[in-house]
C-alpha cells in the first residue's frame, strides 16, 4: 500500500509515498464535479485558526492511519440541492477517485456543509 506524507514525494523500491497536497487536490476536484456544490469552505470557522492556516485551508482535511485514509470535506451548497443526495454523490465520487488514482483504502468520507447559498432564488 502507499503512504501519505506531509511534505515529500519519494520513490523507493516497492513503495510509493504521496505528498498530502496531491490527495487534497484529487478530493477537491472530485467534490467540485458534483452539481449543487458552490465551493469549498474553510475547515474551521474560528477566525484565529483561519488566520493561521490562511491559503493552506482548502476545505479538505485528511487523516491517515497506516494505509487507511479518513477524509473530511467542508463545502458550501446551493439552496435547491438535496442534501442527502449531494452528500452521498460526493462521498462516492471521492472514494472512487482516490482509490483509483492512489493505492490507499478510504476508510470514511465525512461531508460537512458549512453554508447554503440562496443567491439562486429570485427575490419577491
Amino acid at each position: 500500500m502507499a503512504e501519505i506524507q506531509e511534505d515529500v514525494e519519494e520513490r523507493m523500491a516497492g513503495k510509493v509515498m504521496y505528498n498530502k497536497d496531491i490527495i487534497k487536490s484529487i478530493i477537491s476536484l472530485a467534490t467540485k464535479e458534483i452539481n449543487g456544490v458552490v465551493s469549498m469552505s474553510k475547515t474551521s470557522q474560528n477566525p484565529i485558526i483561519k488566520l493561521i492556516r490562511g491559503k493552506n485551508d482548502n476545505g479538505v482535511k485528511v487523516s491517515t492511519n497506516g494505509d487507511e485514509v479518513t477524509i473530511d470535506v467542508y463545502i458550501n451548497i446551493l439552496s435547491s440541492a438535496n442534501v442527502r443526495d449531494i452528500a452521498w454523490r460526493i462521498q462516492e465520487n471521492i472514494r472512487t477517485a482516490v482509490q483509483s488514482m492512489m493505492n490507499v483504502k478510504v476508510k470514511e468520507v465525512n461531508i460537512n456543509i458549512v453554508d447554503v447559498d440562496f443567491s439562486n432564488l429570485e427575490r419577491e
